[in-house]
């Protein structure tokens, strides 16, 4: 299954041209770098919650601080990071269903509409998140509790994780007019 996912990303790579291209490999780039940020937090998660679970019915010493450092930092990254990726190779979910009750213009027109709504929300909850992080981390905002938590780090995730969503989207949309076959 892989191998066709990935040969329909380099065949319609390949028919890309010019700008788009440009910004499919920085997209692409990005996209696997935050990939892999998100496969290590899982990981990390993992073994923090195995230490803690070991240091609790073991020694009878639980590690105050994991709770909220996986909560704040390490489950939004996994969650968020994957999105865009999710979207490049066709991984994410997607109701299909009426796609071929209609006709192809409507629905590649309708895609294209959704495809563009999609892209200015995500670019304002990249802005809105942006600015969040800049005043939290500007403001040093911290949540109180066994170990004081930097707010900006968790916001920031979300903020760039958009960034990367949205360019993602606006690939997708304009594909909808060059390359055949390409979805949302």
């Amino acid at each position: 299954m892989a191998t066709i996912q990935q040969h329909k990303i380099v065949a319609a790579s390949a028919e890309k041209r010019g700008l788009l291209n440009i910004l499919n490999v920085f997209c692409t780039y990005l996209e696997n770098i935050l990939i892999a940020i998100a496969g290590s937090m899982i990981i990390i998660a993992m073994t923090i919650t195995f230490i803690d679970v070991v240091m609790r019915y073991v020694f009878n010493s639980p590690l105050s601080w994991v709770f909220d450092f996986i909560t704040m930092y390490l489950l939004p990254g996994c969650y968020f990071l994957a999105f865009s990726y999710a979207l490049r190779t066709g991984n994410h979910l997607k109701v299909d269903y009426f796609k071929n009750k209609f006709p192809e213009k409507f629905t590649k027109a309708c895609i294209s509409f959704f495809g563009l709504i999609a892209t200015v929300l995500f670019v304002y909850i990249t802005y809105t998140y942006a600015l969040r992080a800049y005043s939290a981390w500007e403001e040093n905002e911290v949540i109180y509790g066994a170990v004081n938590w930097l707010v900006w780090p968790s916001e920031l995730i979300i903020a760039v994780s958009s960034f990367t969503f949205s360019i993602r989207l606006t690939i997708k949309t304009i594909e909808q007019f060059i390359v055949d076959g390409s979805e949302i």
